[in-house]
């Protein structure tokens, strides 16, 4: 049979030279799917290790305040703070409702085991709002515990407070609260406080320590002290009067406290099984920080604490929240952690015994600082990228049309364009890379912090269009989108399997102060790994198509996709990527097999997208609670009658988002109208390099069709979720506009093709 002709608008071509891309991609899908089974390996050893409570009941004595951060520690000015680092040390996101927790939000979330506040405004009215002063207890009730409760009843948090109190009352427990704060923590749900001793019996700190000491000799099981409160008087919202006393002498008044209870816990009998807990809980001011955590004794699980803090419910080794408190104290007191309902936190252990006391002072306060350093600078770097990319476009749309300098001249620019577009590609993972080198040491204020965190983005930025751009793939078009897609997905899946380190605490990643979540796939990373994930499916099965295996492509679409959802629904944790990475996969599965995409085949799509969700959510609900990630969780807040609370909380983000920023809803709208005529009319812009691109690469337009697909789903069924198209879009269009200007560049000057692969069979 004779060949078939090559179509009239261009020449027939000769067959594509065999080249090392198919392989090598071969083996960065090999490489990544062994990566990505990393925490097969490494998890196991961790979740064999977390404690599940011992069933021994441990006294505990917890001190808490606000606004005690490490710096403020020292053996010169606050000794019993610094003495509790001879135990476990740690910092705590003590992120409530608002931006900033007062005093009263951190001993609510205590009381309700969930977010929780005392202030009933909006939160433009919380900015510059005062944090009203917590109550005494008066004839053993809490005075406002009713407008507590009827504050939490009107949130989206499931907050009840007194969860703590019932808790203990049903058991019998001997609890006593000094001061206001204890009060609110240990009243029921009534607002009763059973024994209170407040700031008019105990107006000193050896006054404190008497009743601590008395109370555990007589059989006091749990006793809660407020010691006070830290306001920063350059840190304070508008209408808040700073106080008398300096930021120093306030740390001082905290410190004496924690030294009273400290002499006092170690002369009561029996001191040595004795667990003392210091936190802070509450912000010092408007600006959120990590705050002071502190533990010696018996730990929920069995051993002391040494080391470093850590919980189930962040997985980041020095980082707990004060919802974990809660569950601390039944753990201990209980001797148990799972038989009350209602907790979102998890107990506070330890790990790392026997680190040196440098290294885990030189981690806490790392920690803090780190995401002081990075907070100020994620704004700006968004608003500066976005910039750069709109200026890219503008500059790509001009390239491709003109010839400027003639033949030999337009092929400099090109390739010019080719290497910043991927540079702008490589951008992505390198916001993550930057994290192995701690910038944030080498600058004090946002201008140094910025300078450094640029050198560590850029050194890395460099690394990768390197490889991209010099390895034997630099000659196909989608080698680079390809390789530049792997390495993103690849960072990601390795960092989610590793415990999120680069994630946390990076431009692109998650932010301790806020406390959306501390380890697994965020809405930004799972946009980014999901498009890398699917940019390096177009690379390698565009080389299947073009050797005839539509089967076989068809294959590794399904492959590659299961192993995307594995990742970023079971290791990252993200209940709202899947929905979004199924469909596009599966259908782009179908159209690389060259099946007729129907309603009927849509619906059906969805449908096993749901059950697949539904599956893996109710595996991962069956595994022991130490074991569960989001999945799991939302499963068995599902079956408490949470689940509405959760579905409004995301839509009211996602609305609070494109309201508040009209610019970003118009850009988004504008994006996707743009994006889905492209894809239907190529030379809507009188460029034609798209369609000729589609020509020779048949994976590409299906691919772009799935993009589009799940970065549309993505917006729509997460939180934040606008979020998801804008940074996906930073990572593929540049990686396409670079894949495009390859194929202009494969053209001779004087307009006829070079070699290129043969197209796929029809």
């Amino acid at each position: 049979m004779p060949p078939r002709p090559a179509p009239a608008h261009r020449p027939a071509t000769a067959p594509a030279p065999r080249a090392p891309l198919g392989a090598v991609l071969g083996v960065l899908a090999v490489l990544l799917t062994a990566l990505t089974a990393l925490p097969v390996l490494l998890a196991a050893p961790a979740r064999a290790a977390a404690p599940a409570g011992d069933g021994e009941q441990h006294p505990l004595v917890l001190v808490g305040f606000s606004g005690v951060r490490w710096t403020d520690v020292s053996e010169e000015a606050t000794l019993a703070l610094a003495a509790m680092r001879s135990g476990a040390i740690g910092t705590v996101a003590v992120r409530s409702v608002f931006t900033a927790a007062c005093p009263g939000d951190g001993w609510l979330a205590l009381a309700a085991a969930r977010r929780a506040t005392d202030f009933a405004g909006t939160s433009a009215e919380h900015v510059n709002a005062a944090c009203a002063p917590v109550a005494e207890v008066v004839d053993g009730v809490q005075p406002d515990f009713e407008r507590y409760r009827e504050i939490a009843a009107a949130g989206t948090f499931g907050a009840e407070p007194g969860l703590l109190g019932d808790a203990l009352a049903e058991a019998g427990t001997r609890a006593l609260a000094i001061g206001p704060g204890a009060g609110v923590a240990l009243a029921t749900s009534a607002g009763r406080v059973p024994a209170y001793v407040g700031t008019e019996e105990a107006p000193t700190p050896a006054a404190v320590g008497g009743y601590v000491r008395d109370a555990l000799e007589s059989g006091a099981e749990v006793v809660v002290v407020d010691a006070g409160v830290v306001r920063d008087p350059a840190d304070l919202p508008g209408e808040e009067e700073a106080p008398a006393a300096s930021r120093a002498e306030q740390v001082a008044a905290v410190d004496a406290v924690v030294g009273a209870v400290q002499e006092a816990v170690a002369a009561s009998t029996g001191a040595d099984g004795t667990t003392l807990f210091a936190a802070s809980i509450g912000d010092a001011g408007k600006t959120p920080h990590l705050q002071f955590a502190a533990a010696t004794g018996p730990q929920p699980g069995g051993g002391e604490y040494d080391g470093l803090l850590v919980s189930r419910s962040t997985r980041q080794v020095g980082i707990v929240q004060t919802t974990d408190l809660t569950p601390t104290v039944l753990a201990l007191a209980l001797g148990t952690d799972h038989d009350v309902a209602g907790l979102v936190g998890a107990p506070v252990t330890s790990t790392r015994a026997g680190t040196s006391l440098a290294e885990r002072v030189e981690k806490v306060r790392d920690l803090d600082q780190a995401a002081q350093a990075v907070q100020p600078l994620v704004a700006p770097f968004f608003t500066v990228w976005g910039a750069s990319q709109i200026v890219l476009y503008a500059v790509a749309t001009l390239a491709l049309r003109r010839a400027w300098g003639g033949a030999r001249g337009r092929r400099r620019v090109l390739a010019l364009l080719r290497t910043l577009a991927v540079l702008y590609g490589a951008v992505c993972a390198s916001t993550f890379l930057a994290n192995t080198i701690p910038w944030w040491r080498y600058g004090d204020s946002t201008v140094e912090n910025l300078l450094a965190v640029s050198a560590a983005v850029g050194l890395y930025v460099a690394a990768i269009t390197a490889v991209a751009l010099l390895g034997p793939w630099r000659r196909h078009p989608l080698g680079p989108l390809g390789v530049v897609g792997a390495i993103t997905a690849g960072v990601l899946a390795v960092d989610t399997a590793t415990g999120s380190r680069l994630i946390t605490s990076s431009l692109n990643g998650l932010q301790p102060v806020v406390a959306g979540r501390f380890y697994g796939l965020g809405n930004q990373q799972f946009a980014l790994f999901a498009t890398g994930a699917l940019l390096f499916t177009i690379a390698v099965v565009d080389r299947l198509l073009l050797a005839g295996r539509r089967r076989a492509a068809a294959a590794v679409v399904a492959g590659l996709g299961l192993l995307a959802v594995y990742v970023d629904g079971v290791l990252g944790s993200d209940f709202g990527g899947p929905p979004a990475i199924v469909p596009a996969f599966g259908l782009f599965a179908l159209l690389v097999a060259g099946v007729r995409v129907t309603w009927r085949r849509v619906l059906l799509l969805l449908a096993g997208t749901v059950l697949l969700l539904a599956a893996i959510s109710l595996v991962d609900w069956m595994r022991p609670v130490d074991q569960q990630t989001h999945l799991g969780r939302f499963v068995q807040t599902l079956l408490d009658g949470g689940a509405w609370q959760v579905v409004e909380r995301k839509l009211a983000q996602n609305l609070r988002i494109l309201v508040g920023n009209w610019i970003l809803s118009a850009v988004l709208a504008l994006a996707a109208v743009f994006i889905a005529f492209v894809l239907v009319r190529p030379h809507v812009l009188g460029v034609p390099v798209l369609q000729r691109t589609y020509d020779r690469h048949p994976a590409l337009r299906p691919g772009c069709v799935a993009l589009l697909v799940l970065l549309g789903i993505g917006f729509a069924v997460n939180d934040s979720g606008a979020a998801v198209p804008a940074v996906g879009a930073m990572l593929a269009v540049p990686l396409l506009i670079a894949t495009c200007t390859r194929t202009m560049e494969s053209l001779e000057p004087d307009g006829h093709r070079a070699a290129e692969p043969s197209p796929a069979p029809r």
